[in-house]
């Protein structure tokens, strides 16, 4: 089991489940690159609930591209570079403060393709895309950080259980999340995607301008990639009926150590009075404690939950925050092994 649980929260980029059964390199340092051995893993079909109404698009109902870009009205911002991303900031493409250019949220709920589909496209002039799954947290950084930026982009979801053989094309690894300029350069493991967004995009800056500053909250990604393993541990520990006491006692102490970071700035957000990059960074893991049964490991951390709540009222997150009750029907499928988790809901 602690195999398993290294591969999905410290190695893998994009298979949250596809890494059970392979391993894959190293990332400590880079904030828990697992991108996304995300839903992926799944091989026998479940009967999990269907949300009211969701209904599914199969066969030749369903999308066969997958991917539905999110623009601007005016255009899009997604060529590669910072010399590109100032033109388009001097033309005005860029959608992050101008409340009339609004992301459409369609594509991140667009069904994942895999092994036979069609390679898409090139992208198009004036947008980035990203390869994606949905309910994968790492991925979900580099989608807060488009939203946050109001980057201008599309979404191709990928089958991480059943990948397409194009896709290799992409991501040697085949993780998510990989993003991919209309010049055809191509970006890939989430804290990299999301700095290169940063830098590339910087019209609204989620990165701090001071060097220590900067450094403080790379020290705290680091923290933070070692309690990402035990968070899905005790998903594990859960579903094989296993004592969690120690886990959950180890995985609150963590959380005080976050709660102390908190009290030490005095602020609400870690990056300061408003929602910086590391805010969105660990922000994903927060939003599933529901549904692996770990909000309990809140209690004792005041300065944490108001940090919580004060994220869910930031645009970027309702965007692409998931129901919790939609997640744990998902996991149910992932726990199973099933190649529909991916695209439960659908």
């Amino acid at each position: 089991m602690p195999e398993v649980v290294v591969h999905l929260f410290v190695n893998e980029e994009g298979e949250h489940g596809e890494q059970l059964s392979s391993a894959c390199p190293s990332s400590v340092g880079r904030a828990a690159s697992s991108e996304g051995a995300h839903g992926a893993a799944l091989g026998v079909s479940s009967a999990a609930p269907r949300p009211k109404g969701s209904g599914r698009e199969g066969g030749k109902g369903g999308r066969e591209r997958g991917g539905v870009a999110h623009r601007s009205p005016e255009g899009g911002a997604g060529r590669a570079g910072p010399g590109a991303a100032e033109e388009l900031l001097q033309s005005g493409a860029l959608t992050g403060r101008s409340p009339s250019r609004r992301v459409e949220m369609s594509g991140d709920h667009s069904r994942s393709l895999g092994k036979g589909s069609a390679a898409p496209g090139p992208v198009p002039a004036g947008l980035i895309r990203l390869y994606s799954m949905r309910f994968c947290p790492y991925a979900q950084r580099t989608r807060l950080v488009l939203r946050a930026k109001g980057i201008s982009h599309e979404i191709i979801n990928i089958n991480l259980k059943n990948k397409p053989d194009w896709y290799f094309e992409k991501n040697p690894a085949g993780l998510v999340p990989v993003l991919e300029t209309s010049k055809g350069q191509l970006i890939w493991e989430s804290p990299i995607t999301c700095e290169y967004l940063d830098e590339a995009f910087p019209e609204k800056k989620l990165m701090p301008s001071d060097p220590y500053e900067r450094a403080c909250q790379k020290m705290l990604l680091e923290d933070f990639s070692k309690i990402t393993p035990l968070l899905f541990k005790h998903v594990l520990a859960v579903r094989d009926g296993q004592d969690t006491t120690a886990l959950k006692a180890e995985i609150a102490e963590k959380f005080g150590k976050l709660e102390e970071v908190l009290s030490k700035r005095n602020t609400v957000f870690y990056g300061g009075d408003s929602v910086s990059m590391v805010d969105y960074m660990i922000w994903p893991w927060f939003e599933r404690l529901e549904p692996f049964q770990l909000k309990d490991s809140l209690n004792n951390t005041p300065k944490l939950q108001r940090w919580m709540e004060a994220m869910k009222e930031d645009p970027a997150i309702k965007a692409t925050i998931t129901d919790p009750q939609i997640y744990k029907n998902y996991l149910q499928l992932y726990l199973k092994n099933s190649p529909e988790a991916c695209d439960y809901g659908l």
